[in-house]
């Protein structure tokens, strides 16, 4: 969606309310809950460590690029184009 509003506003406020709509199934409804937990269990092989675990990809020390801005659209004589920043040369 490259930084464009009118596509990426709609989608959050729907992604907020339906992350907010389950909080509250979760909270309400132990058996959801319960649920929940057993789906867990049963896709890492018992949890953290589990026989099925899927540690996380990236190292510990890993610098997320939080530096990078949207993309950003600009008028040229070939038409309309974006941009994109360049990392900070620490972050890789």
């Amino acid at each position: 969606m490259g930084g464009v509003r009118e596509c990426i506003d709609p989608g959050m406020f729907v992604a907020g309310k339906t992350i907010a709509a389950t909080f509250v199934d979760l909270l309400t409804k132990p058996v959801e809950l319960e649920k929940a937990k057993a789906e867990f269990n049963e896709r890492t092989g018992g949890g953290i460590g589990g026989s099925k675990w899927v540690a996380p990809l990236l190292p510990k020390d890993f610098a997320p690029p939080v530096d990078l801005r949207w993309s950003e659209y600009v008028q040229t004589a070939r038409g309309e184009e974006w941009w994109l920043p360049t990392p900070q040369a620490r972050l890789g």
